[in-house]
């Protein structure tokens, strides 16, 4: 097997809006820059790329137009074109959003594409014979279940921290932290590193990675000789908020909007905390068969969740809050984010669509596999594929070749919440996703 690692700085001019809220925001400045990194392979008879971008999400229209611009002038087939977006919160919106009246300048939707090919394109170009290892540890107390059962029987997502109605959290997060070790003859080795949180601990209107920055740079500086790219992992219910924070955790952070506590100290401890899982087992990692490359994509179809029924009342809150009037509206913090993105998704899906199609990708380096959904899927979801994955490692990602939002688990959408409530899906779609995913994984086994 040979690999090859590039990356190309994607961070986008003043003024671009900035995606991520029900706000518009648009950016004022750059705390640190976005990155488009790649990791092509090729076993003598093929290529493959993993390639991951520092944006929050990428619609798969945008993604097709990238594979496109790559498989025009290198030999790689579309389907083995593995795209991953950090999700990060303080990165450009690509396209337009009509709900914020906000689109971004085609010059830089221009640059990036072409950044984006060119990654794909250096990497091809640095291939050098390879071993491969993997390894697991752990980031505790940094990603919670963001879902939490209020003492009055209600479902609440980000409560608020030192909330005294909170009764329990309804998930538990995955703090595995997987490393995939490239050693390579005469060259950088690479640090393949995934794990699943929201990246949104920093917020405002100056760019940044988040976390997922410092996670990079941190290794490439702790690790003589590495470039590290960063693999966002199952992250749909869970992010950085620990509703019960320590004094040193409330003194790093400011409470913000919607009642989320941020802050680039926030991000910088966030990175410090899962680079450090790396590095307490790059040195023991073990090694892999890494004989051959097979990939695959497939479509599934998940019903759409329409509630005509409710039309009336989801525009009155339309029309309240983007008048700006949304003091008017009885609901406050996160209470009015999830009310407001239900009332979207109402009106959105008024004449259809009557399902939307989900498309399942996967690439594996003989033994080990990297498998993605253009969602953002639960916990939940992400475990089950994992226990019925066949292959012996299998890294599970979110927001993968496009993104039709969140996928909730069957039981969230009785229990509510931000996600299940905004969700464009029925109840029902966690299964097809699981089914779909297993199904794709032993075709290419």
């Amino acid at each position: 097997m040979k690999t090859g690692f590039s990356k190309i700085c994607i961070t986008p001019p003043y003024g671009t809006p900035i995606t991520g809220y029900f706000a518009p925001r648009y950016t004022k400045g750059v705390i640190d820059n976005l990155y488009a990194r790649a990791v092509a392979f090729n076993d003598g008879k093929k290529n493959a790329a993993i390639l991951a971008l520092d944006l929050c999400n990428l619609g798969k229209e945008y993604c097709d137009n990238i594979k496109e611009a790559i498989t025009k002038v290198a030999d790689i087939d579309a389907d083995a074109i593995f795209i991953n977006c950090s999700h990060t919160h303080t990165g450009p919106l690509v396209g337009e959003d009509e709900s914020l009246g906000a689109k971004t300048d085609e010059s830089y939707v221009k640059t990036l594409i072409e950044s984006a090919r060119d990654a794909v394109l250096y990497a091809i170009d640095d291939l050098k014979e390879s071993r491969i290892e993997v390894a697991q540890g752990k980031a505790e107390n940094i990603s919670f279940c963001r879902r939490y059962r209020m003492k009055d029987g209600s479902v609440a997502t980000n409560p608020g921290v030192n909330n005294p109605e909170i009764d329990h959290a309804l998930g538990t997060p995955n703090e595995t932290v997987k490393l995939v070790k490239i050693i390579r003859e005469g060259a950088k080795d690479i640090f393949m590193v995934s794990f699943g949180t929201h990246s949104d601990s920093v917020g405002g209107e100056y760019i940044s990675a988040d976390y997922i920055g410092f996670v990079c740079d941190i290794l490439e500086n702790a690790v003589p000789d590495t470039n590290c790219i960063f693999i966002q992992g199952i992250q749909g219910d869970v992010n950085h908020v620990n509703v019960n924070p320590t004094k040193g955790e409330s003194a790093i952070s400011v409470i913000d909007f919607d009642s989320v506590p941020r802050s680039i100290k926030h991000a910088e401890h966030m990175g410090r905390i899962i680079a450090g899982a790396v590095l307490s087992v790059c040195s023991i990692t073990e090694e892999v068969k890494a004989d051959k490359l097979s990939y695959g994509v497939l479509r599934v179809d998940l019903p759409s969740y329409q509630q005509n029924h409710r039309l009336e009342e989801a525009r009155k809150i339309h029309e309240l809050y983007t008048a700006g009037r949304a003091n008017e509206l009885p609901y406050k913090e996160m209470e009015l984010t999830t009310v407001v993105a239900e009332a979207e998704r109402i009106i959105k899906l008024e004449n259809g669509p009557d399902f939307y199609s989900f498309f399942l990708s996967a690439v594996g380096i003989g033994d080990l596999v990297f498998v993605g959904i253009g969602g953002e899927v639960f916990t939940d979801i992400g475990n089950r594929i994992l226990e019925k994955s066949p292959f012996k490692n299998t890294v599970a990602c979110a927001l993968t070749n496009g993104d039709n939002g969140y996928v909730p688990t069957a039981k969230a959408y009785d229990e509510g919440g931000y996600e299940a409530r905004s969700s464009h899906l029925k109840p029902g779609g966690d299964d097809i996703i699981v089914e779909g995913t297993v199904k794709l994984l032993n075709s290419i086994k």
